[in-house]
């Protein structure tokens, strides 16, 4: 083989096992195997040990079951409260002047848009971590080509779509950082970034800590509670569509407004709720192990 072409065979056979690896490179080099031929053949083999674990089931759990829902909402979440979070921050840096801090009503508005932030920030970075982890945990050999459909749902599920009040589109920075920069910038660090570390974790051997899983779990639902209106409002606003129903008061975005989409939380928290569960067996098993030896070694 040419050495351009050795350095590519030895380059793809790096995504196949170390042992199979070996053999692989062993046996191109007896048979003094074409370049062409070599390609092929390392290329077959690497497609199909990627595509014996999709003969399994979990993959294509993971698919229906994760990657598609939650990678759908969370694109339009990150892209909603990316595009809130701008239009808080220029609001309040245009207007601000730390003597309406005095003013209760001014007080009490600037401290909701900053827990409104905080919550939607912290509840997208725990929703793709534990994603990323049951992704790794289900699915370890499969992990991060899974990782990668979620990735490409994320970005690209709001595509040709706009969220509902989104002003046309100017060529004037402030629309230009707001509207395209930092929901970007919001799926980038605050899912993908998390995603992948979740994934990372979950394709580890080791087990959670309980006692870490137990708190991450109850902040996480804390701040899904809070930002719950939001996400279902993520998915119809970020659609196009304004609700038929708009309550009794007649007016949206109301403390009064019906919630048919009210179980998108539950949707979003199935993930934590199985880390919680593994670390509770996990805990349970260890404990077993442990009462075990205690009562042979008596």
């Amino acid at each position: 083989m040419t050495r351009i072409g050795c350095w590519v065979v030895a380059h793809l056979t790096r995504l196949l096992n170390d042992d199979e690896r070996e053999v692989v490179r062993g046996d191109l080099a007896e048979c003094h195997t074409p370049t062409g031929r070599a390609l092929r053949e390392v290329i077959g083999l690497i497609a199909r040990r990627q595509l014996e674990p999709w003969c399994s089931w979990r993959p294509w759990f993971m698919l229906v079951a994760l990657v598609i829902p939650i990678g759908f909402l969370l694109s339009h979440a990150a892209r909603s409260w990316a595009i809130n979070a701008a239009s808080d921050v220029w609001i309040y840096s245009r207007f601000w002047d730390f003597s309406y801090l005095a003013v209760p009503g001014w007080r009490r508005d600037v401290i909701g848009a900053a827990v409104r932030m905080a919550s939607g920030c912290l509840a997208l970075i725990g929703w793709s971590w534990t994603c990323g982890f049951v992704l790794g945990r289900f699915s370890r050999q499969t992990v991060w080509l899974t990782v990668s459909m979620l990735t490409l749902v994320v970005f690209l599920g709001t595509l040709g779509t706009s969220t509902v009040g989104q002003p046309p589109e100017n060529s004037s920075l402030v629309y230009h950082v707001g509207f395209v920069v930092l929901p970007r910038f919001f799926r980038t660090f605050l899912v993908v970034l998390p995603l992948a570390c979740g994934a990372y974790r979950g394709s580890n051997v080791t087990s959670l800590s309980l006692g870490r899983t137990f708190l991450g779990v109850i902040v996480l639902a804390s701040a899904t509670l809070l930002v719950s209106q939001g996400l279902e409002r993520s998915l119809t606003f970020g659609r196009g569509v304004l609700p038929a129903d708009k309550g009794p008061d007649g007016i949206v975005v109301t403390a009064d407004d019906p919630r048919p989409l009210w179980f998108l939380s539950l949707v979003m928290m199935w993930p934590a709720a199985y880390a919680l569960t593994e670390a509770i067996g996990s805990r349970s098993a260890s404990s077993g192990a442990a009462g075990g030896a205690h009562s042979r070694s008596r």
